[in-house]
């Protein structure tokens, strides 16, 4: 069973996968509540499907986002994989969004999708992907708002990807292009795919080495 869990947004993701068939998911919308409900979830897995039986690989959502997201999940999933003893596996949130959205038909119509995180006033993470590629190419960008509308406006065959509603109404009014945040929202099902697509499976040394993507010009400093 593969388990895969996004907490770098507040559409906390959670998911348990074995082969073919999606044994549970959820995607749970909290500002506040990330570690408590997380745990919850897993202890629904755990009721239903062992973990100790049945976990093959834990795969995570490795930010950017709010910091105390991003840290939760990982923590955690850190702490499960050396508790069992498996394989741990990350991808930045701006990849499973770039990932879920080139499945659309509408996306295939542009050359780059630009996935955008918000992270709070005034500060927002983004990066770009040719499509059809899902690959985080260098660190996450981060800027304002009205930074990221003066870079793309009046390009042409950009996407913008943002589950912020606020972000898409302000992206919407300077004329850029984006898809319906209904659309945007991060599933967890979708580490499970670039895991697939990619071959990887990450390794149990992950536990150590693995770092989250905060990417806040605070932690910068």
């Amino acid at each position: 069973m593969i388990l895969a869990l996004d907490s770098s947004t507040p559409w906390l993701g959670v998911a348990a996968v074995e082969k073919e068939e999606v044994l549970f998911q959820v995607v749970h919308y909290t500002r506040m509540e990330h570690s408590l409900l997380l745990l919850e979830y897993l202890r629904v897995i755990q009721d239903r499907f062992p973990l100790r039986e049945r976990l093959e690989c834990i795969l995570v959502g490795l930010g950017p986002g709010s910091f105390t997201g991003v840290k939760v999940g990982n923590m955690i999933a850190k702490g499960l994989a050396y508790a069992f003893r498996v394989p741990l596996l990350g991808f930045s949130v701006l990849e499973l969004l770039a990932s879920q959205t080139r499945r659309l038909h509408v996306a295939s119509s542009f050359e780059v999708v630009v996935p955008v995180i918000f992270h709070r006033r005034g500060e927002i993470f983004w990066s770009e992907f040719p499509f059809p590629s899902t690959r985080l190419a260098g660190a996450p960008r981060v800027g304002s708002p009205e930074e990221f509308v003066t870079r793309y406006v009046g390009r042409a065959g950009v996407l913008v990807v943002t589950p912020w509603g606020d972000l898409f109404e302000a992206f919407g009014r300077a004329g850029l292009s984006c898809l319906h945040p209904d659309l945007a929202v991060p599933n967890p099902l979708e580490l499970v795919a670039l895991s697939r697509e990619r071959g990887e499976r990450g390794s149990f040394e992950n536990v150590f080495t693995m770092l989250p993507l905060y990417g806040s010009r605070i932690f910068e400093r």
